[in-house]
């Protein structure tokens, strides 16, 4: 993971730069997400106990999971900001938010159809903690290329 903290790339020109604090950021979140909800859902999608217990199974999971992504961004994060206390402190520019914007953007068109989809599991009788493991896949996933929106526009110096 901290690794991410020392990543540099290399520009048109073939100059060598250090990534700054809100690609950072956006690495640590990507990684973050991946590394907190995939065994969730695949602990989720792989349990085979009684029925009745499964809202209490998968909202301990999710308890663990919120306590390990805060962690894994918070730790992240902090270390981003040790390395260029300068930039974390800076304003975003106005590249910064036009990225963020784009990325919102992205991540909005996906929320919102799998939304509809999650929704749709309740007309198929998959009860109300399927509803809310498919609601929170959606907001998982589109918070996904949320993040990898901004790496790759970064990575491309939009």
């Amino acid at each position: 993971m901290f690794v991410i903290i020392y990543i540099m790339r290399v520009d048109s020109n073939m100059k060598v730069r250090i990534m700054s604090f809100r690609e950072k950021i956006a690495w640590v979140s990507l990684v973050g997400i991946v590394i907190a909800f995939a065994p969730y859902f695949a602990l989720v999608a792989a349990y085979r106990g009684p029925a009745p217990v499964f809202p209490l199974y998968s909202g301990g999971l999710l308890v663990a999971v919120t306590i390990m992504t805060t962690t894994i961004v918070m730790l992240g994060s902090i270390g981003a900001a040790l390395t260029n206390l300068k930039d974390a402190n800076a304003p975003a520019d106005e590249r910064d938010r036009g990225i963020a914007q784009r990325a919102s953007a992205a991540g909005y068109a996906v929320l919102m159809p799998l939304l509809f989809f999650a929704l749709a599991s309740l007309f198929l009788g998959l009860g109300k903690a399927a509803l809310a493991n498919a609601v929170l896949g959606a907001i998982v996933i589109a918070e996904v290329v949320r993040c990898a929106t901004e790496v790759v526009l970064y990575r491309k110096g939009a």
